[in-house]
C-alpha cells in the first residue's frame, strides 16, 4: 500500500506532519479530517526514499544505536543538526552513513527534525516521526530521544529473543525436510532396479514409497519451483492489508503461538503508551500515535477503535474490557493503575509483566515442539526404512 508524507493544520498556529498508509491522497484527507486535522499537503512518498543510499541494508539494532548516540549528544548540548553532522564521521556503515548525510542536509535547508525523518518511513516508524514531533513542539527533544532510544533497545531485545527461541526448532524442521526430500528424491529411486531383479509382488507400503520417489526424482525441480512460488504467493499476500489482516487473525488464535504474538504486541503497546503519556500526550492523542505502531493488524484494528471509546467516556481498563482477546490480567491491571492515578507506571508494569510471560511462554513452547519434531520426523524416517527392508525380510522368510 503506498505511503504518503502530510503537512496538515490541527490549531491556528499548529502543523503536524507524518506518514500515512493509504490507498490513494483522498483517503488520507479523509483521515486526517476524522482525526480533526485540515491537510495542507499530501504527497506520496517515493520508495527509493525509502531505502537508504548506498546499497547496504539498515538493520534495527545499528538504528537502535544510532538513536541513542544521537539522544547522548542532543543531551550533552550539541546542536542537532552539529550532532549529526559528528555521527555521519563517525558511522562506518554506508547505508547508515548517508542516510544520518541525507537528514542534516534536510535539516540544513529548514526540515524540522520529524519532517526529514518522515521522508524515510521504511526506516523510521510513525511513531518514532510522532514521538520526535513531540519532542519538539514541547522543547523537549533530548529526553524524546532517550525514551525513543529506550523503547527501541527494549523491543529490539523482546524481538531478539523470540527469534533466538524458534531458531533451534526452525533448524530441526528444515534439516528434517531436507534429509527427507534428499531420501526420497536421490537415494530410494537407486533401489528400486534391486526390486525389479527380485521379480516378487511388493507390499503396498513399498510400491507407495517407489512411486513418490520416482515422481520426486523425476519432477523435484517443479517441487522446488511450486514451494517457491507459494513462499513469494504468501509475502505478496502478507503485503496486502486484507490479507494480513487474516493472516495475523489467524496466527492470533492458534494455541502456543497465538499467545506469544498477543503478548508480545500488548507488552510493545503498554511500553509505546506509557512513554508518551510520561511525555505528556494525552491519552486520545497517545493512543492515536501508538496503535499505527501495532504490527499484528487484527490487534491493530481493536486498538484503533480505543481513541473513540475513549472521547466518549470509558476508561482504557474498559476499552480493553470491551474485547475478549485482552487477557483479564491486563484489564485488571490497567483498572488499578487508573484508580490509583499511576496508570503510566502501571503500564511500565504491564510491558515488563507481558515481556516476561512471553518469555517463559516461548519457552514451554520450545520445549514442546523440539520433541514433537525430533519424533515426527524419526517417524518418517522409520518409516522409509521399514517400506525398504520390508521387500527384503518378505524374500528371506520366503527363501526359507
Amino acid at each position: 500500500m503506498p505511503q504518503f508524507s502530510y503537512k496538515a493544520k490541527s490549531g491556528p498556529d499548529q502543523i503536524k506532519s507524518g506518514v500515512i498508509q493509504a490507498e490513494n491522497p483522498e483517503a488520507v484527507a479523509r483521515k486526517l479530517r476524522q482525526d480533526g486535522l485540515f491537510a495542507l499537503s499530501i504527497v506520496e512518498v517515493n520508495p527509493a526514499q525509502v531505502k537508504a543510499a548506498g546499497g547496504s541494508r539498515i538493520n534495527s539494532a545499528q538504528l537502535s544505536a544510532f538513536t541513542r548516540q544521537l539522544s547522548n549528544l542532543v543531551r550533552s548540548g550539541f546542536p542537532l543538526a552539529t550532532a549529526l553532522s559528528t555521527l555521519s564521521q563517525q558511522n562506518a556503515h554506508p547505508g547508515l552513513k548517508r542516510l544520518i548525510v541525507d537528514l542534516h542536509e534536510s535539516i540544513q535547508k529548514g526540515s524540522t527534525f520529524s519532517q526529514a525523518l518522515s521522508a524515510y518511513p521504511g526506516h523510521f516508524s510513525t511513531f518514532y516521526i510522532n514521538m520526535v514531533q513531540i519532542g519538539e513542539s514541547s522543547g523537549k527533544l533530548d529526553e524524546t530521544l532517550e525514551r525513543l532510544a529506550d523503547f527501541r533497545e527494549k523491543d529490539d531485545e523482546l524481538r531478539a529473543s523470540v527469534r533466538s527461541a524458534l531458531t533451534y526448532p526452525a533448524f530441526l524442521l528444515v534439516t528434517g525436510i531436507l534429509t527427507l526430500f534428499v531420501l526420497m528424491s536421490f537415494f530410494i529411486p537407486r533401489l528400486v532396479s534391486m526390486f525389479t531383479d527380485m521379480g516378487q509382488a511388493l507390499p503396498l507400503p513399498t510400491q507407495i514409497i517407489i512411486q513418490l520417489s520416482v515422481f520426486m526424482n523425476r519432477f523435484w525441480w517443479l517441487i522446488v519451483l511450486v514451494i517457491a512460488a507459494l513462499v513469494m504467493l504468501v509475502r505478496a499476500q502478507y503485503k496486502l492489508e486484507r490479507s494480513r489482516l487474516i493472516i495475523d487473525r489467524v496466527l492470533t488464535g492458534l494455541p502456543g503461538i497465538g499467545a506469544v504474538i498477543q503478548r508480545m504486541e500488548i507488552s510493545r503497546f503498554a511500553y509505546a503508551l506509557g512513554v508518551l503519556l510520561k511525555n505528556g500526550v494525552s491519552m486520545l492523542e497517545a493512543l492515536k500515535v501508538v496503535a499505527l505502531g501495532v504490527d499484528n493488524r487484527y490487534l491493530r484494528g481493536k486498538i484503533v477503535a480505543f481513541p473513540e471509546q475513549i472521547s466518549k467516556g470509558k476508561s482504557l481498563s474498559n476499552c480493553f474490557q470491551s474485547d475478549t482477546i485482552f487477557p483479564a490480567v491486563l484489564i485488571n491491571m490497567a483498572a488499578v493503575g487508573e484508580e490509583s492515578g499511576n496508570l503510566t507506571d502501571m503500564l511500565f508494569r504491564i510491558a515488563a509483566s507481558f515481556e516476561t510471560e512471553v518469555n517463559r511462554t516461548l519457552k514451554t513452547v520450545v520445549s514442546l515442539i523440539e520433541p514433537i519434531l525430533i519424533l515426527c520426523i524419526g517417524g518418517a524416517v522409520v518409516v522409509l526404512v521399514a517400506a525398504i527392508l520390508l521387500p527384503i525380510f518378505q524374500a528371506d522368510f520366503f527363501a526359507q
